[in-house]
Protein backbone atom coordinates (compact mmCIF):
# COMPACT_ATOMS: atom_id res chain seq x y z
CA UNK A 1 0.00 0.00 0.00
CA UNK A 2 2.88 2.50 0.74
CA UNK A 3 4.63 1.50 -2.97
CA UNK A 4 1.03 2.51 -4.30
CA UNK A 5 1.17 6.13 -2.16
CA UNK A 6 4.62 6.41 -3.29
CA UNK A 7 3.81 6.23 -7.03
CA UNK A 8 0.46 8.59 -6.45
CA UNK A 9 2.85 10.97 -4.92
CA UNK A 10 5.32 10.70 -8.00
CA UNK A 11 2.14 11.39 -10.17
CA UNK A 12 1.65 14.57 -8.55
CA UNK A 13 5.22 15.63 -8.54
CA UNK A 14 6.05 14.49 -12.26
CA UNK A 15 4.31 17.83 -13.45
CA UNK A 16 4.56 21.63 -12.71
CA UNK A 17 1.30 22.00 -11.79
CA UNK A 18 1.55 21.49 -8.09
CA UNK A 19 3.90 24.50 -8.54
CA UNK A 20 1.13 26.27 -10.14
CA UNK A 21 -1.36 25.63 -7.53
CA UNK A 22 0.75 26.49 -4.63
CA UNK A 23 1.62 29.64 -6.10
CA UNK A 24 -2.04 30.60 -6.75
CA UNK A 25 -2.55 29.32 -3.33
CA UNK A 26 0.20 31.56 -1.91
CA UNK A 27 -0.63 34.51 -3.53
CA UNK A 28 -4.22 34.55 -2.95
CA UNK A 29 -4.11 33.52 0.86
CA UNK A 30 -1.19 36.70 1.27
CA UNK A 31 -3.62 38.88 -0.89
CA UNK A 32 -6.66 38.58 1.35
CA UNK A 33 -4.10 38.74 4.34
CA UNK A 34 -2.56 41.91 3.39
CA UNK A 35 -5.78 43.54 2.78
CA UNK A 36 -7.23 42.68 6.03
CA UNK A 37 -4.41 44.02 7.40
CA UNK A 38 -4.37 47.44 5.76
CA UNK A 39 -7.88 47.80 5.80
CA UNK A 40 -8.41 50.40 8.51
CA UNK A 41 -5.59 52.57 6.73
CA UNK A 42 -7.92 52.84 3.76
CA UNK A 43 -10.62 55.59 3.15
CA UNK A 44 -13.42 55.26 5.88
CA UNK A 45 -16.98 56.06 6.07
CA UNK A 46 -17.25 59.46 8.37
CA UNK A 47 -14.31 61.30 8.15
CA UNK A 48 -11.82 58.36 9.42
CA UNK A 49 -14.13 56.06 11.62
CA UNK A 50 -14.50 52.59 10.78
CA UNK A 51 -16.58 51.00 8.28
CA UNK A 52 -19.12 49.30 9.83
CA UNK A 53 -18.84 45.19 10.38
CA UNK A 54 -15.69 45.49 8.86
CA UNK A 55 -13.45 44.29 11.95
CA UNK A 56 -9.99 46.02 11.84
CA UNK A 57 -6.74 44.91 13.69
CA UNK A 58 -7.61 47.42 16.41
CA UNK A 59 -9.89 44.31 17.83
CA UNK A 60 -10.15 40.80 18.73
CA UNK A 61 -12.11 39.72 15.54
CA UNK A 62 -10.11 41.82 12.90
CA UNK A 63 -7.02 39.78 13.70
CA UNK A 64 -8.60 36.31 14.20
CA UNK A 65 -9.96 37.13 10.57
CA UNK A 66 -5.80 37.71 9.62
CA UNK A 67 -4.99 34.30 10.94
CA UNK A 68 -8.15 33.02 9.60
CA UNK A 69 -6.64 34.01 5.86
CA UNK A 70 -4.51 31.15 5.80
CA UNK A 71 -6.66 28.30 5.86
CA UNK A 72 -8.86 30.00 2.55
CA UNK A 73 -6.68 28.11 0.26
CA UNK A 74 -8.86 25.13 1.11
CA UNK A 75 -10.54 26.11 -2.92
CA UNK A 76 -7.13 25.19 -4.39
CA UNK A 77 -6.72 21.77 -2.57
CA UNK A 78 -10.17 20.84 -3.88
CA UNK A 79 -8.73 21.76 -7.68
CA UNK A 80 -5.52 19.40 -6.66
CA UNK A 81 -8.04 16.45 -5.21
CA UNK A 82 -9.79 16.95 -7.92
CA UNK A 83 -6.79 16.88 -10.42
CA UNK A 84 -5.62 13.67 -8.94
CA UNK A 85 -8.63 11.48 -10.22
CA UNK A 86 -9.97 13.55 -13.20
CA UNK A 87 -5.92 13.67 -15.21
CA UNK A 88 -6.27 9.75 -15.44
CA UNK A 89 -9.76 9.57 -16.34
CA UNK A 90 -9.08 13.03 -19.17
CA UNK A 91 -5.70 11.00 -20.92
CA UNK A 92 -7.00 7.47 -20.54
CA UNK A 93 -4.58 6.63 -17.75
CA UNK A 94 -6.88 4.92 -15.73
CA UNK A 95 -7.25 1.53 -17.34
CA UNK A 96 -3.28 1.03 -16.81
CA UNK A 97 -3.19 1.84 -13.08
CA UNK A 98 -6.20 -0.50 -12.50
CA UNK A 99 -4.45 -3.34 -14.51
CA UNK A 100 -1.04 -2.51 -12.30
CA UNK A 101 -3.03 -2.83 -9.22
CA UNK A 102 -6.30 -4.66 -9.54
CA UNK A 103 -7.80 -3.74 -6.28
CA UNK A 104 -9.45 -0.45 -7.25
CA UNK A 105 -10.03 0.30 -3.66
CA UNK A 106 -6.52 0.11 -2.32
CA UNK A 107 -5.57 2.62 -5.52
CA UNK A 108 -8.74 5.01 -4.66
CA UNK A 109 -7.02 5.04 -1.05
CA UNK A 110 -3.89 5.38 -2.50
CA UNK A 111 -5.02 8.27 -4.28
CA UNK A 112 -7.11 10.20 -1.17
CA UNK A 113 -4.24 9.73 0.57
CA UNK A 114 -1.66 10.98 -1.62
CA UNK A 115 -4.59 14.31 -2.07
CA UNK A 116 -4.31 14.64 1.65
CA UNK A 117 -0.56 14.60 2.37
CA UNK A 118 0.13 17.30 -0.62
CA UNK A 119 -2.80 19.51 0.67
CA UNK A 120 -1.34 19.45 4.19
CA UNK A 121 1.97 20.73 2.82
CA UNK A 122 0.40 23.34 0.76
CA UNK A 123 -1.57 24.25 3.96
CA UNK A 124 1.48 23.90 5.92
CA UNK A 125 3.32 26.57 3.54
CA UNK A 126 0.75 28.53 3.18
CA UNK A 127 0.55 29.04 6.85
CA UNK A 128 4.18 29.80 7.24
CA UNK A 129 3.81 32.89 4.75
CA UNK A 130 1.33 34.42 6.57
CA UNK A 131 2.70 34.42 9.60
CA UNK A 132 5.99 35.87 7.62
CA UNK A 133 3.51 38.85 6.42
CA UNK A 134 1.65 39.46 9.77
CA UNK A 135 3.84 39.22 12.51
CA UNK A 136 5.52 41.99 11.87
CA UNK A 137 2.97 44.00 10.47
CA UNK A 138 0.52 43.10 13.73
CA UNK A 139 3.95 43.89 15.87
CA UNK A 140 4.89 47.23 14.22
CA UNK A 141 1.11 48.73 14.50
CA UNK A 142 0.66 47.76 18.13
CA UNK A 143 -2.52 45.19 17.19
CA UNK A 144 -4.93 43.20 19.39
CA UNK A 145 -2.64 40.91 21.12
CA UNK A 146 -4.63 37.73 20.52
CA UNK A 147 -3.15 34.60 22.56
CA UNK A 148 -0.66 32.13 20.82
CA UNK A 149 -2.78 29.15 21.65
CA UNK A 150 -5.77 30.91 19.68
CA UNK A 151 -3.78 31.35 16.62
CA UNK A 152 -2.73 27.79 16.95
CA UNK A 153 -5.97 26.50 16.69
CA UNK A 154 -6.86 28.92 14.13
CA UNK A 155 -3.60 27.70 11.94
CA UNK A 156 -4.42 24.06 12.79
CA UNK A 157 -7.88 24.59 11.82
CA UNK A 158 -6.86 26.13 8.04
CA UNK A 159 -4.59 22.78 7.75
CA UNK A 160 -7.86 20.25 8.56
CA UNK A 161 -9.79 22.33 6.28
CA UNK A 162 -7.34 22.27 3.24
CA UNK A 163 -6.19 18.73 3.71
CA UNK A 164 -9.85 17.65 4.03
CA UNK A 165 -11.21 19.55 0.94
CA UNK A 166 -8.16 17.66 -0.93
CA UNK A 167 -9.66 14.74 -0.10
CA UNK A 168 -13.24 15.58 -0.94
CA UNK A 169 -11.88 16.88 -4.41
CA UNK A 170 -10.78 13.18 -4.80
CA UNK A 171 -14.00 12.05 -3.77
CA UNK A 172 -15.92 14.64 -6.20
CA UNK A 173 -13.55 13.96 -9.31
CA UNK A 174 -14.45 10.28 -9.22
CA UNK A 175 -17.70 10.64 -8.97
CA UNK A 176 -17.73 13.45 -11.81
CA UNK A 177 -14.60 12.17 -13.82
CA UNK A 178 -14.89 14.92 -16.54
CA UNK A 179 -12.24 17.33 -15.38
CA UNK A 180 -13.29 20.51 -16.93
CA UNK A 181 -17.24 19.85 -15.31
CA UNK A 182 -15.64 19.22 -12.17
CA UNK A 183 -13.02 22.16 -11.71
CA UNK A 184 -15.82 24.73 -13.15
CA UNK A 185 -18.74 23.19 -10.90
CA UNK A 186 -16.28 22.99 -8.02
CA UNK A 187 -15.29 26.54 -8.30
CA UNK A 188 -18.99 27.81 -8.86
CA UNK A 189 -20.29 26.10 -5.76
CA UNK A 190 -17.72 27.37 -3.41
CA UNK A 191 -16.94 31.00 -4.84
CA UNK A 192 -19.99 31.69 -5.80
CA UNK A 193 -23.36 29.20 -4.36
CA UNK A 194 -21.58 28.52 -1.09
CA UNK A 195 -20.09 31.80 -0.85
CA UNK A 196 -23.52 33.93 -0.64
CA UNK A 197 -25.01 31.45 1.36
CA UNK A 198 -22.37 31.82 3.90
CA UNK A 199 -22.40 35.97 3.44
CA UNK A 200 -26.26 36.67 3.64
CA UNK A 201 -27.68 33.24 5.01
CA UNK A 202 -25.04 32.08 7.60
CA UNK A 203 -27.95 30.04 9.09
CA UNK A 204 -27.92 27.63 6.10
CA UNK A 205 -24.69 28.28 4.68
CA UNK A 206 -22.35 27.26 8.07
CA UNK A 207 -23.52 23.67 7.59
CA UNK A 208 -21.86 23.16 4.09
CA UNK A 209 -18.44 22.20 3.59
CA UNK A 210 -17.46 25.97 2.65
CA UNK A 211 -18.83 27.20 5.87
CA UNK A 212 -17.61 24.47 7.61
CA UNK A 213 -13.96 25.20 6.42
CA UNK A 214 -14.63 29.05 7.48
CA UNK A 215 -15.32 27.75 11.12
CA UNK A 216 -12.78 25.72 11.31
CA UNK A 217 -10.80 29.04 11.61
CA UNK A 218 -12.93 30.90 13.14
CA UNK A 219 -14.09 33.43 10.87
CA UNK A 220 -17.21 35.24 10.95
CA UNK A 221 -19.75 35.88 7.89
CA UNK A 222 -20.22 39.42 6.19
CA UNK A 223 -23.46 39.90 8.80
CA UNK A 224 -20.87 39.62 11.63
CA UNK A 225 -22.69 36.20 12.81
CA UNK A 226 -20.61 33.88 13.99
CA UNK A 227 -20.49 30.26 12.09
CA UNK A 228 -20.05 26.84 13.85
CA UNK A 229 -17.85 26.15 16.64
CA UNK A 230 -14.29 24.50 15.60
CA UNK A 231 -15.44 21.33 17.35
CA UNK A 232 -18.94 21.16 15.18
CA UNK A 233 -17.62 22.92 11.94
CA UNK A 234 -14.86 19.54 12.08
CA UNK A 235 -17.41 16.71 12.52
CA UNK A 236 -19.46 18.26 9.86
CA UNK A 237 -16.91 18.48 7.21
CA UNK A 238 -15.59 15.29 8.10
CA UNK A 239 -18.89 13.60 7.69
CA UNK A 240 -18.79 15.21 4.30
CA UNK A 241 -15.84 14.08 3.16
CA UNK A 242 -16.87 10.31 4.79
CA UNK A 243 -20.00 10.39 2.94
CA UNK A 244 -18.21 11.29 -0.63
CA UNK A 245 -15.64 8.92 -0.03
CA UNK A 246 -17.69 6.52 0.84
CA UNK A 247 -19.83 6.87 -2.53
CA UNK A 248 -17.06 7.07 -5.13
CA UNK A 249 -15.47 4.23 -3.32
CA UNK A 250 -18.43 2.14 -3.68
CA UNK A 251 -18.67 3.89 -7.40
CA UNK A 252 -15.49 2.71 -8.64
CA UNK A 253 -16.01 -1.10 -8.04
CA UNK A 254 -18.73 -0.81 -10.69
CA UNK A 255 -18.18 1.49 -13.35
CA UNK A 256 -16.58 0.84 -16.27
CA UNK A 257 -13.25 2.99 -16.57
CA UNK A 258 -12.78 2.31 -20.20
Amino acid sequence: MSGQIRAELAKIRSTRTWIVLLAVMLGYVLLNTIVLLVIDLLPQDGGGEDVPGVPTIANEQGVRNVWASAGGGYVITLILGLLVITTEYRHRTLTSTFLAQPRRLRVVAAKLAAAAAASFAFAVVTCVAVAAVAVPVLAARDAYALPAADIAAILAGGVLGSTLFGVLGVAVGTLVRNQVAAIVGGLVWLLLGEALLIAFLPSVGKWLPGGAANSLVQATSFQGEALLSPGVAAVVLLGYTAVLVGIAAATTLRRDVT
